[in-house]
């Protein structure tokens, strides 16, 4: 029983792991980089509409920088003035870079007075101090105060960030929101006027906003206020509840898709536990110092080891072996370098037609005399191996029948699970997506993000494995079968089990090499038999008339194994290529860029 290819699909689903792991973020350490440390930020709200702000911001810088930036976001007719850096420890140069939606205070840093040296690997404490005019909004109803504490600029994360809001009255008539909720580990009114808020760590790229509705009467001026004709309360009142519901929907999303993925993740063992554990059968014996079945060297090696019901290249090689031993084939000469076979004119009518293809394939190796050289495939075309390999394979299934793997191997365990696979693959993507494209201020999200790329990676490992038989189990039958081969196996692999229970005969260790090469362990029984031979004195006259033992014994399983390895190789190509070229607008050139240090 062959398994279905499926190279069109795998590659697809390798494509989407791909891409899906690719949107995972990484880092990578560079020169004049940074990290931000603690930052701290005073906000005055003056009874004028003006507010005082001063950000204490610890830059953890690596490598060596000329100095360290601050752009503050404008719009309409809001503007900063009295801008003023403090840093200390070190010397400065400041230059404001004005732009219709945007002033940038850009900090020259030096070590010395006479500004020469400058900032390499070193926390350096910068305190911005600026007014913001026209931040402060005042409706017909009520004022608002809407401060991002953290804006989407930024490209480094931070771990530690702390507010203070100092209001011109009393906090007992302010209504307060954090958007989102789940960005704020502590929000205190540390003062009958002043809030405290201390946020979790926030990410680069991240929003967070504080928001406050406030009594107009605690202004004596809207001169620098942003003043606007009409009633807001209600609204805002209105936005920010179906702001929470639309965050309720989201956090309810979040743990729906997170009881699904983590369902999936653990669906393997729930098949496992159903389909995949083995019986317990009455079979106990530690070894099998005799060929267990009378199958073929074909089947066996395709029953043991996986992908179950499929043969590989141990398979051709133990068949090859086997038709040497049967004596359709004689041993000509060999020796380290080479071995030299030749094909007998036997009848081939009892062969089966897998064997034939054997034999028929290695016509084409044959010298005038009829002798060919083992070495000599490994420079056979690959493409032409491959393509016999494919139809072999057609025919050794008339051998390994799925009527027979069926009788010793049950697979519903493992149709079961590729088709869950494949279906918690499409869920996790679907999943993905609606977490990219409808949710965007869960706290959940991250986590629910990492449990559906887990599944995602779970489920095409799942579905990629070359390697059936997982969530299969063994028949009674198949178990003991399988134990049988495995004890052989482990007999011919243990030289003091064959000391103590040697082969019948020198020529029984011909079969034994036959099914070792099938089982996979054919070198290290080809040297427990050299080893064998050499304790126990047995001359070399004596095992020369048995080609398989003369075939083995004097290099030409090794020989054998190089060759045919080598055309079951693909040919790769070793043109390295040019390194550069014209590229397209937007995506050619080298290297990248960002920003919060120069």
């Amino acid at each position: 029983m062959k398994r279905l290819k499926t190279s069109s699909l795998r590659k697809f689903l390798i494509l989407v792991m791909v891409i899906t792991l690719l949107c995972i973020p990484f880092s990578f350490a560079e020169e004049g980089s940074y990290n931000l440390g603690n930052v701290e930020k005073h906000i005055t709200i003056q009874d004028n509409g003006a507010t005082q702000i001063a950000e204490d911001v610890t830059y953890k810088i690596s490598g060596t920088v000329n100095g360290v930036y601050r752009d503050v976001t404008i719009s309409g007719n809001q503007s900063i003035d009295n801008i003023s850096v403090e840093t200390p420890g070190y010397y400065n140069t400041v230059e404001v870079i004005n732009s219709s939606n945007n002033v940038q205070i850009k900090v020259w840093l030096y070590k010395d007075e006479a500004k020469t040296q400058k900032v390499s690997d070193e926390d350096v404490r910068i305190i911005y101090h600026y007014n913001f005019n026209k931040g402060v909004k005042i409706y017909n109803d009520i004022a608002e105060y809407q401060y991002m504490a953290w804006g989407s600029g930024w490209d480094s994360s931070v771990d530690n960030l702390t507010t203070y809001i100092q209001l011109p009255g009393s906090h007992n008539e302010v209504e307060l929101w954090n958007n989102p909720p789940s960005d704020v580990k502590e929000s205190t009114w540390t003062s009958d006027n002043t809030l405290k808020t201390v946020y979790n760590h926030l990410d680069s790229g991240q929003n967070t906003e504080i928001r406050m509705l406030i009594p107009k009467s605690y202004f004596n001026s809207t001169e620098n206020a942003d003043v606007i004709n009409k009633d807001a309360k209600t609204i805002i009142e209105q936005d920010q509840q179906d702001y929470a519901n639309s965050i309720q929907f989201q956090d309810n999303m979040c743990y729906v898709l997170e009881i699904i993925f983590v369902i999936l993740l653990f669906v393997p063992v729930g098949v496992y536990y159903k389909y995949g554990r083995e019986p317990k059968i009455d079979y106990k014996a530690d070894y099998e110092s005799q060929l267990p079945t009378n199958d073929s060297a074909v089947f066996v090696n395709a029953m043991i080891g996986k992908p179950i019901g499929t043969s590989d290249l141990n398979g051709f090689q133990a068949t090859l072996l086997d038709l040497i031993d049967k004596k359709y084939y004689k041993v000509i000469v060999g020796n380290d370098n080479d071995m030299i076979i030749k094909r007998k004119d036997k009848d081939q009518s009892s062969l089966k037609q897998y064997e034939k293809d054997i034999i028929k394939y290695l016509k084409r190796y044959e010298d005038k005399k009829g002798n060919i050289s083992l070495k000599s495939i490994s420079e056979g075309d690959r493409g032409e191996f491959s393509q016999f390999m494919d139809a072999w394979e057609i025919d050794v299934n008339k051998e390994v029948t799925s009527a027979r793997v069926k009788e010793l191997f049950d697979d519903t365990g493992d149709s079961i699970m590729n088709l869950i696979s494949l279906v918690s693959i499409i869920i996790a993507i679907l999943g993905i997506i609606i977490l990219f494209v409808f949710i965007d201020s869960s706290s959940q999200l991250s986590n629910v993000f990492i449990l559906g790329v887990l599944v995602l990676i779970e489920s095409v490992l799942i579905l990629l494995s070359d390697s059936n038989g997982i969530m299969g189990r063994w028949t009674p039958e198949g178990k003991e079968f399988n134990d049988k081969w495995e004890n052989f196996k482990k007999y011919l692999k243990d030289y003091s089990l064959i000391k103590e229970y040697p082969p019948e005969s020198v020529q029984v260790w011909g079969r034994y090499l036959v099914y070792a090469t099938a089982l996979g362990c054919a070198d290290e029984v080809n040297k427990n038999m050299k080893k064998y031979f050499k304790e126990y004195n047995v001359s070399e006259e004596y095992y020369s008339d048995y080609d398989t033992l003369y075939f083995s014994y004097y290099g030409g399983w090794a020989i054998m194994y190089s060759s045919f390895n080598t055309l079951n190789t693909p040919e790769t190509d070793t043109d390295p290529g040019s390194f550069g070229d014209i590229g397209d607008i937007g995506s050619g050139g080298f290297g990248g860029g960002g920003g919060g240090v120069f």
